[in-house]
Protein backbone atom coordinates (compact mmCIF):
# COMPACT_ATOMS: atom_id res chain seq x y z
CA UNK A 1 0.00 0.00 0.00
CA UNK A 2 2.52 2.44 0.87
CA UNK A 3 4.29 1.61 -2.46
CA UNK A 4 0.99 2.58 -4.67
CA UNK A 5 1.31 6.11 -2.87
CA UNK A 6 4.84 6.40 -3.52
CA UNK A 7 4.21 5.72 -7.04
CA UNK A 8 1.56 8.35 -7.08
CA UNK A 9 4.21 11.08 -5.44
CA UNK A 10 6.00 10.29 -8.64
CA UNK A 11 3.67 10.33 -11.26
CA UNK A 12 2.24 13.77 -10.31
CA UNK A 13 6.01 15.00 -10.52
CA UNK A 14 6.40 13.68 -13.78
CA UNK A 15 3.52 14.43 -15.11
CA UNK A 16 3.49 17.77 -13.76
CA UNK A 17 7.21 18.33 -15.23
CA UNK A 18 6.10 17.33 -18.44
CA UNK A 19 3.12 19.43 -18.25
CA UNK A 20 5.37 22.79 -17.58
CA UNK A 21 8.11 21.85 -20.53
CA UNK A 22 5.16 20.96 -23.26
CA UNK A 23 4.77 24.01 -25.15
CA UNK A 24 1.09 25.74 -25.64
CA UNK A 25 0.58 27.50 -28.86
CA UNK A 26 0.14 30.49 -28.69
CA UNK A 27 -3.28 31.47 -30.63
CA UNK A 28 -3.45 34.19 -32.97
CA UNK A 29 -3.89 38.23 -30.88
CA UNK A 30 -2.03 36.96 -28.27
CA UNK A 31 1.71 37.23 -27.26
CA UNK A 32 3.83 34.99 -25.22
CA UNK A 33 5.33 37.07 -22.27
CA UNK A 34 8.30 36.28 -20.67
CA UNK A 35 8.53 35.38 -16.73
CA UNK A 36 9.30 37.36 -14.90
CA UNK A 37 10.81 39.75 -16.85
CA UNK A 38 7.80 40.29 -19.00
CA UNK A 39 5.76 41.17 -16.64
CA UNK A 40 4.19 44.70 -15.74
CA UNK A 41 4.95 46.33 -12.26
CA UNK A 42 1.12 46.28 -11.48
CA UNK A 43 0.52 42.26 -12.71
CA UNK A 44 3.15 41.65 -10.52
CA UNK A 45 2.04 42.65 -7.49
CA UNK A 46 -1.11 41.49 -8.09
CA UNK A 47 0.48 37.76 -8.55
CA UNK A 48 1.23 35.22 -5.39
CA UNK A 49 5.08 35.78 -4.63
CA UNK A 50 5.26 31.78 -4.23
CA UNK A 51 5.60 30.73 -8.01
CA UNK A 52 8.44 29.22 -9.81
CA UNK A 53 9.65 29.54 -12.97
CA UNK A 54 8.51 26.66 -15.94
CA UNK A 55 10.46 23.19 -15.28
CA UNK A 56 12.17 24.62 -11.55
CA UNK A 57 10.65 22.57 -9.20
CA UNK A 58 7.47 23.37 -6.95
CA UNK A 59 5.18 21.45 -4.38
CA UNK A 60 2.72 19.59 -7.19
CA UNK A 61 1.35 17.85 -4.35
CA UNK A 62 -0.01 18.06 -0.86
CA UNK A 63 3.38 17.74 0.55
CA UNK A 64 5.36 20.52 0.96
CA UNK A 65 9.24 20.40 0.72
CA UNK A 66 10.80 23.10 2.08
CA UNK A 67 12.63 25.54 -0.52
CA UNK A 68 9.70 25.25 -2.75
CA UNK A 69 7.23 27.40 -4.45
CA UNK A 70 3.33 26.23 -4.20
CA UNK A 71 2.75 27.24 -7.82
CA UNK A 72 4.58 27.48 -11.21
CA UNK A 73 3.72 29.32 -14.06
CA UNK A 74 3.09 27.01 -17.54
CA UNK A 75 2.65 30.57 -19.12
CA UNK A 76 1.64 34.19 -19.79
CA UNK A 77 -0.21 35.81 -22.61
CA UNK A 78 -0.88 39.60 -23.38
CA UNK A 79 -3.81 40.47 -25.82
CA UNK A 80 -3.91 44.63 -25.36
CA UNK A 81 -4.94 45.38 -21.81
CA UNK A 82 -5.74 41.77 -21.29
CA UNK A 83 -3.06 39.55 -19.82
CA UNK A 84 -3.68 35.74 -19.45
CA UNK A 85 -1.69 34.24 -16.34
CA UNK A 86 -1.73 30.10 -16.39
CA UNK A 87 -0.19 28.44 -13.69
CA UNK A 88 0.19 24.67 -12.02
CA UNK A 89 -1.20 24.58 -8.43
CA UNK A 90 -0.32 21.55 -6.18
CA UNK A 91 -2.27 20.14 -3.64
CA UNK A 92 -4.44 17.05 -3.46
CA UNK A 93 -4.85 17.39 -6.66
CA UNK A 94 -2.53 18.78 -9.49
CA UNK A 95 -4.68 21.34 -10.83
CA UNK A 96 -4.07 24.46 -13.44
CA UNK A 97 -5.25 28.10 -12.43
CA UNK A 98 -5.62 30.62 -14.84
CA UNK A 99 -6.26 34.39 -14.18
CA UNK A 100 -6.97 36.83 -16.66
CA UNK A 101 -6.07 40.26 -15.69
CA UNK A 102 -7.04 44.02 -17.36
CA UNK A 103 -4.12 46.08 -16.47
CA UNK A 104 -5.99 49.24 -18.28
CA UNK A 105 -4.63 52.01 -20.24
CA UNK A 106 -2.40 53.43 -17.85
CA UNK A 107 -1.37 49.70 -16.78
CA UNK A 108 -0.92 51.15 -13.52
CA UNK A 109 -3.67 48.74 -11.44
CA UNK A 110 -3.98 45.35 -12.27
CA UNK A 111 -7.84 44.00 -12.59
CA UNK A 112 -8.88 40.90 -11.58
CA UNK A 113 -11.52 39.92 -14.56
CA UNK A 114 -12.04 36.38 -14.29
CA UNK A 115 -10.21 33.43 -12.55
CA UNK A 116 -10.57 29.64 -13.39
CA UNK A 117 -9.42 26.56 -12.62
CA UNK A 118 -9.32 23.37 -14.87
CA UNK A 119 -6.95 20.15 -15.34
CA UNK A 120 -3.56 20.84 -16.34
CA UNK A 121 -3.67 19.09 -19.51
CA UNK A 122 -6.63 21.66 -20.26
CA UNK A 123 -4.83 25.07 -19.43
CA UNK A 124 -3.78 25.57 -22.91
CA UNK A 125 -7.24 25.31 -24.18
CA UNK A 126 -8.86 26.97 -21.69
CA UNK A 127 -6.65 29.86 -22.30
CA UNK A 128 -7.28 29.78 -25.86
CA UNK A 129 -11.10 29.98 -25.31
CA UNK A 130 -10.29 33.39 -23.34
CA UNK A 131 -7.81 34.86 -26.15
CA UNK A 132 -10.94 33.88 -28.77
CA UNK A 133 -13.53 35.82 -26.49
CA UNK A 134 -11.42 38.68 -25.99
CA UNK A 135 -11.30 39.27 -29.54
CA UNK A 136 -14.88 38.67 -30.16
CA UNK A 137 -15.26 41.45 -27.44
CA UNK A 138 -13.13 43.57 -30.01
CA UNK A 139 -14.74 42.53 -32.90
CA UNK A 140 -18.28 44.09 -31.50
CA UNK A 141 -16.73 47.20 -30.05
CA UNK A 142 -15.20 47.59 -33.65
CA UNK A 143 -18.58 46.68 -35.09
CA UNK A 144 -20.59 49.37 -32.92
CA UNK A 145 -18.12 52.20 -34.00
Amino acid sequence: MKWIGVMSAVLAVVSSATLAQAACPVPPGAVKIAVPSGLPTALRRALPGDIALPGEPFDSTDVYVKGNKHRRYIFVWNIGTWWIVAMEHGGIALRAAIFTYDLGKNGKAALLIEESTTFPESACASATKLVEKRSDMGNRVLALE
